[in-house]
């Protein structure tokens, strides 16, 4: 067995680092699992992709690979992350573009603009826009927006450009007046200067491009097939016993809200992403994890949950401290329950489902989930075969947390190796 806690590992290699993304599961995990519990050939599924960790993974080690996500955003960086693209064809769009925008910066320049260019610089309107970006900045990323669009270049090259684009805003440091954009708990941060745009897009997309090289040339497999989709886990439109092996990290319960941490990014890609603004922000509530939600009435633990000793005993605890959490939390393992019955049924007979999953604390009540999953399982066919854990490094983490409300911060991650029987 290897050392799951990868001290020391370059976790940004390849294409893993083309975007930031919340709570992202190292590379080296994804790895571990798919080269012990499937081979070349086989079929993987992430029905909670994210980042596309386990599709980049898949491509490189020559299996088949297709990830579900609810987010847009989401889908569009496995997508990207895990498309081989040549760096002649990204060249030839990224100047073209870069050249525009700059015609189009100079022109805004003049004393009496072109109409056009001073039209196609007016930035989309959204709630407190001006709050989040300097003026000039909004106009940068309008134009930005604009060329990106309208140049004839390959769709695969538009949506790498659109992932840099997007990379200008949800990052921690952002051309956005915040930091840590990419976690739902960003704040408020004026720059002290208008940050360049364009030269922060040049530098962006020349790294990017760095990195889709290493990409392509460590994928050395011809033929793997890897696809991202739009897609909930918790109704997966997968073929029954069609997967060799399920891999994921699903969201914590009540962490990480993943529509906020996007949103900044929305108003200008609502083409790309196929979601207007205002839709996006309607879709949060419905995510796995998320603490949004209205509760009518009491608290009663639901009866699908009765069964399970631990997850019955985790809310009835909540339930004195907070309801309102309590009810968060049950939503969480309802929808976790509908994702295993997923999961279970996707799954051929004897593959393997591998979820990584980290125990919390919600309002100083220990929540050990690993715990409720196991129980889970059992309950559709996917019996435990093995429970890995792993340290996660306090010098990796970014989210910022408070001790007083929250409770002990857990450092145990919790790697679960299911079987279908």
């Amino acid at each position: 067995m290897p050392d799951l806690n990868f001290d020391g590992q370059r976790t940004w290699y390849a294409t893993h680092g083309l975007h930031s993304y919340a709570a992202k599961c190292p590379p080296q995990l994804v790895r571990f699992g798919l080269s012990y519990y499937s081979k070349p050939g086989d079929r993987i599924l992430d029905p909670m992709v994210g980042g596309g960790t386990t599709l980049v993974e898949s491509c490189l080690l020559g299996r088949d690979a297709i990830g579900y996500d609810i987010d847009p955003l989401a889908r569009l960086i496995a997508k990207v992350k895990s498309y081989p693209l040549s760096d002649t064809v990204i060249e030839r769009a990224f100047l073209k573009v870069s050249s525009l925008v700059e015609a189009d910066l100079a022109e805004l320049k003049k004393q009496a603009p072109a109409s056009s260019v001073v039209k196609r610089a007016t930035p989309p309107e959204f709630h407190n826009r001006d709050y989040w970006f300097l003026p000039e900045v909004s106009q940068a990323l309008t134009l930005l927006a604009y060329h990106i669009e309208q140049v004839e270049m390959r769709r695969s090259v538009r949506e790498f450009l659109w992932v840099a684009f997007s990379s200008l805003i949800l990052a921690r440091t952002s051309v956005a007046n915040a930091r840590d954009v990419i976690h739902s708990r960003h704040h408020y941060w004026e720059h002290p200067e208008p940050p360049d745009v364009m030269a922060k897009f040049k530098s962006r997309v020349n790294l990017m491009r760095q990195q889709m090289r290493e990409f392509v040339e460590k994928n050395r497999v011809e033929d793997v097939v890897t696809r991202a989709h739009i897609g909930d886990a918790r109704c997966l439109r997968v073929r029954s016993e069609s997967i060799d092996l399920v891999f994921t990290s699903p969201p914590y319960a009540t962490a990480i809200d993943y529509s906020r941490a996007h949103f900044l990014a929305v108003p200008w890609m609502s083409g790309v992403l196929g979601v207007t603004f205002d839709k996006y922000l309607l879709l949060g509530p419905s995510y796995i994890g998320t603490e949004r939600g209205r509760f009518r009435g009491d608290f009663t633990i639901h009866q699908k949950l009765r069964r399970y000793e631990t997850a019955h005993s985790v809310l009835s605890r909540l339930a004195e401290t907070s309801p309102r959490h309590a009810k968060l939390t049950q939503r969480y393992f309802l929808d976790m329950q509908q994702v295993f019955t997923r999961i279970a049924r996707v799954l051929r007979t004897g593959g393997h489902a591998i979820v990584v999953v980290c125990p919390s604390h919600i309002r100083k009540v220990a929540v050990p989930t690993h715990t409720v999953f196991t129980e889970m399982g059992k309950e559709f066919g996917l019996r435990t075969k093995k429970l890995h854990t792993r340290t996660i490094n306090e010098r990796r983490r970014i989210l910022p947390y408070m001790l007083e409300e929250f409770g002990k911060r857990m450092d145990t991650e919790y790697v679960i190796i299911f079987q279908k029987s």
